[in-house]
């Protein structure tokens, strides 16, 4: 013998809808770093009789040997211990 069973469930609390935000401004453009092919050919120069000269300076706060700092226009700058050290007006600060 077959007996079919109806269950009427209310829903509660069911929110209601939200509405679909409008925005006012373009979303901003994401800096896209620069690709450079050989980039490491800027570090090192090599002279006339086959000797092999750094070009950057190393940070002596970062401790290892290959850690360059990157030369701006007035200072130089550690880009992993975020030292900086100034040369404008003829003098070096640390700052």
């Amino acid at each position: 013998k077959e007996s079919t069973l109806h269950l009427v469930l209310r829903l509660r609390g069911g929110g209601k809808k939200r509405k679909k935000k409008t925005y006012t401004k373009p979303k901003k453009a994401k800096h896209v770093r620069k690709k450079e092919k050989l980039r490491v050919l800027k570090f090192y120069s090599v002279n006339d009789d086959g000797k092999v000269v750094r070009l950057r300076k190393y940070s002596p706060a970062a401790g290892t040997a290959g850690c360059f700092m990157a030369s701006h226009y007035d200072r130089y700058y550690c880009g992993k211990t975020g030292h900086t050290y100034f040369f404008n007006k003829g003098k070096a600060e640390e700052a």
